[in-house]
């Protein structure tokens, strides 16, 4: 439903009718907007309020008495990272890139996922090199042509828009 011309409003502003129906649910939406910023507003202020354990249960401050925290008494079990979790902590980094060049080379993520664990090292390392030789070199443009056990071919061309397919 359009906006009604200015006329069409003077008209029905001089006979008296009521606003479009547009600005009645507008002043609806807007309320209620209000309020739930006052209840978000509420509630973060009653969680600054509630009080916090920093004992050696956990390395965060935490609600006393939960999970391995026994308030007021110590910890029996302090809480464990996953292992390997901080070994890598930009493990995720290169995901897309590595991602773009699967998917150029026509390799399966999942059929091909050993074969892909064991050159992606190599690839990574090319692919790096080759973008610093040639920066409008594009990731998604590289792929692996060869494979002769440890050593990897990567090509890689340049367009001006987009993936090549």
């Amino acid at each position: 439903m359009a906006r009604p011309p200015e006329w069409v409003r003077t008209e029905n502003a001089a006979c008296g009718w009521l606003p479009s129906l547009r600005d009645h649910w507008r002043e609806i939406n807007r309320g209620e907007r209000e309020t739930k910023a006052v209840e978000r507003a509420k509630r973060k202020a009653g969680d600054q309020k509630r009080s916090k354990c920093r004992c050696a249960a956990y390395p965060w401050p935490h609600r006393p008495g939960g999970g391995f925290c026994r308030h007021p008494d110590p910890p029996l079990e302090r809480w464990q990272p996953k292992p390997g979790s901080e070994r890598r902590p930009y493990r995720g980094r290169y995901t897309g890139i590595l991602r773009q060049i699967v998917r150029a080379s026509g390799m399966h993520p999942i059929r091909d996922r050993a074969q892909i664990e064991r050159i992606m090292p190599i690839v990574l390392r090319l692919a790096k090199e080759m973008k610093l030789k040639n920066p409008r070199l594009k990731y998604c443009n590289m792929r692996v042509t060869r494979i002769d056990g440890d050593t990897v071919t990567l090509t890689g061309c340049w367009t001006s828009a987009g993936p090549t397919m």
